[in-house]
This record gives structure tokens, C-alpha cells and sequence, in this order.
């Protein structure tokens, strides 16, 4: 590999800033625990955290590779309308998923917990995690929109057909 296709990335632009947050944010969210549940009986308290690397049909390998894709990408200055809106957009895509899968199965939990009268013994919560996942999701989509902006004003003006003259 050449070495010197590797290039500094603009700190000074947005869509460079979002890009390489909501990477980060992805790659962290994929290893944090996205909720706990937490059952107590006679006074011994027992608790399991989920997260997306094992918990979710393994939602945090797909989010490690979409984030250090966005970042090679980034660096070796590849077409940036094609690749990283591509690979920004799977990046969303999969956090959506993550979001919505959480929600789903602590939303079973809880109903669960209610339906087999364990309210007082069992509890289930959101995890730092999630949080993460969503200020992740919220970062890449603000990637998307800037580096769509960027690449449109970037696009050189068409050329207008000559206007024929009405007889």
C-alpha cells in the first residue's frame, strides 16, 4: 500500500468532525452494554448486561467494520459521495437496528416481568450504551447531510442546453 495516498483528514471541516465521531461513537456503542435487567429475591440481587457484540444477532461486528471502513475511507480520500455516503448510510442503518432491537426485547422484559407479578423483585434499564448508539446514529446522519452538501457544492455547474429562439 501507498503511503502517500494516506492523508491528513480537515479537522476544520464538518463533515470530517461528524464522520469521525460518529465512527467512534458506532465503535464504542458496539462494546458498551446497551441495557440491564436486575432481579433481587430475599435480599440477593442478581444482573445481566446486553450488548451488541453478542446479545443482538451480533449488530456490534457489523458497526466495528462500517466504522473503521468510514475512517480507511476517509483517509485514503476515496470518492466520497459513492463510498463513504455508502458505507455512513449502512452505519445508520445497522445503529437503527441496534436502537430498535433493544427497545424491542427490554420492551418484552418488561412485559414479562409484569405479566408474571415479579414487579417488585425484577427491574429492567437502559444502559450508557444505548445512549451512545443513539448520539452514534445521530452523528453519521449529520455526516450524511454534510458530506452530501459538501459533494453537491463541490459538483461543477452543468452546462445549459443554448435556448433556441421562438419564431
Amino acid at each position: 500500500m501507498d503511503m502517500k495516498k494516506i492523508k491528513v483528514p480537515d479537522f476544520k471541516d464538518p463533515s470530517t468532525i461528524c464522520v469521525l465521531a460518529g465512527s467512534v461513537l458506532m465503535l464504542l456503542a458496539s462494546f458498551l452494554p446497551q441495557y440491564k435487567a436486575t432481579v433481587s429475591l430475599w435480599g440477593i440481587s442478581e444482573s445481566e448486561t446486553w450488548n451488541l457484540m453478542g446479545n443482538y444477532r451480533h449488530q456490534g461486528i457489523f458497526l466495528l467494520i462500517l466504522a473503521i471502513a468510514t475512517v480507511v475511507i476517509l483517509l485514503l480520500d476515496l470518492d466520497k459521495e459513492k463510498f463513504l455516503s455508502g458505507a455512513l448510510g449502512a452505519s445508520a442503518a445497522f445503529g437503527l437496528w441496534g436502537i430498535i432491537d433493544v427497545i424491542r426485547v427490554m420492551a418484552a422484559d418488561k412485559k414479562d416481568i409484569k405479566d408474571s407479578g415479579m414487579g417488585d423483585m425484577a427491574s429492567v434499564s437502559f444502559q450508557f450504551g444505548f445512549f451512545v448508539l443513539i448520539l452514534g446514529v445521530i452523528a453519521v446522519a449529520g455526516a450524511i447531510v454534510l458530506t452530501t452538501m459538501n459533494a453537491k457544492k463541490a459538483a461543477p455547474a452543468q452546462p445549459q442546453a443554448p435556448q433556441v429562439p421562438q419564431v
